[in-house]
């Protein structure tokens, strides 16, 4: 591809008039463009260019004809700095100009932050603490309560805990024995604040986390939901328990865990569905997405999509067609936007339009 043809292209782009594998391309361009820094010294071979992003399109499996719509390709750091000047020295100005005209179109002025630190600590006698949004992370042990940093939030010891997040809040938890709990919104853990003398380390979850267990083999650790129980002796592992959602998923990314009577290996993933397990191998990480700050779709209906949305911005989802509910996506959108450019994502990726009105994100 010439220095022309690219600017063809990029013109073309703005008029709404590329086909749909030549908007993927562009697109790949111009995600790529704000996720690299540095650009390549020298003068840039644009054929050569454009023989490695078609390489990794295809590689990807992009189908555009397809009715899963995908957001972006995944392309290699070294045609990613690529594309960055590419972009800049052919004129981001065409990228602005489409941008500014929509970026913002759904929701400007009443835009929403996404989630943040936040979460409160209900004691054994009823006490609440609200804890700061400025730490990440609740230490537990025996003799007193802390923050990561080391400042003391409480020194009084008791016998049980529960740290809740909020619809659009996330903390971390590391419990007496050194497991690591990460919560994800609208979450709550109930916990011991020792486990010192008990058989089990047992915990109580609802809602969706994140483990990163001890190891102690003398005293195995249980996850207990209100469908299931998981039980190890040190691993990762990811829960998702919402009320709200159809199936309780256990997906394991290192070790060994009992669901029920199942034993999972790593990469597989235990799905709980009106007590019935189903064993499926999967890719550990996508299940893991929003504590590594994404929203990961692969072939997932919008309905599933928008519950994630809802809880994360806590926003209301309605549809303006039941229909809709059943869209596929496939890519990867950033948990740090705000909703809006979130939605617009979605728009510029399929057939779908959005209205966002106070909290309430309308599906159209």
């Amino acid at each position: 591809m010439t220095e022309q043809e690219a600017k063809a292209l990029l013109i073309k782009y703005e008029k709404n008039e590329c086909t749909p594998a030549e908007r993927t391309l562009v697109e790949g361009w111009y995600i790529q463009a704000f996720d690299t820094k540095e650009l390549p010294e020298g003068k840039v071979n644009f054929a050569a260019i454009e023989t490695e992003m078609w390489s990794n399109i295809n590689a990807s499996g992009i189908q555009p004809e397809q009715k899963t719509i995908k957001l972006w390709p995944r392309i290699s750091i070294a045609t990613a700095a690529a594309m960055t000047f590419l972009v800049l020295g052919l004129g981001i100005y065409f990228f602005n100009a489409r941008y500014s005209n929509h970026q913002f179109k759904i929701a400007s002025e009443n835009d929403i932050a996404p989630g943040r630190n936040k979460a409160t600590l209900t004691l054994e006698d009823g006490k609440t603490i609200l804890l700061s949004g400025a730490q990440k992370s609740v230490i537990i042990d025996a003799n007193k309560l802390s923050y990561n940093d080391g400042t003391e939030i409480i020194s009084i010891p008791r016998t049980a805990a529960l740290v809740s997040t909020p619809r659009g809040g996330t903390y971390q938890v590391t419990l007496s024995d050194g497991t690591k709990v990460w919560l994800n919104a609208e979450s709550t853990l109930k916990f011991p604040s020792s486990f010192a003398g008990e058989e089990q380390r047992k915990v109580t979850l609802k809602g969706e986390a994140y483990f990163e267990v001890a190891k102690n083999k003398k005293q195995p650790f249980v996850v207990s939901t209100d469908k299931q129980e998981v039980q190890v002796l040190g691993t990762h592992f990811n829960i998702n328990s919402y009320p709200d959602e159809v199936s309780t998923k256990t997906t394991l990314l290192e070790g060994s865990v009992r669901v029920n009577q199942t034993i999972l290996t790593p990469g597989h993933e235990a799905v709980l569905t009106n007590g019935i397990i189903k064993v499926n191998k999967v890719n550990p990480n996508e299940a893991i997405d929003w504590k590594n700050g994404e929203f990961v779709c692969n072939n997932e209906p919008l309905n599933s999509i928008m519950r994630k949305i809802s809880r994360w911005y806590d926003v209301e989802v309605v549809y303006s067609h039941p229909e809709l509910k059943n869209k596929t996506f496939s890519g990867s959108l950033s948990r740090y936007d705000h909703v809006s450019g979130v939605l617009n994502a979605l728009e510029q990726a399929g057939t779908i339009k959005f209205k966002l009105e106070g909290r309430q994100i309308q599906v159209l």
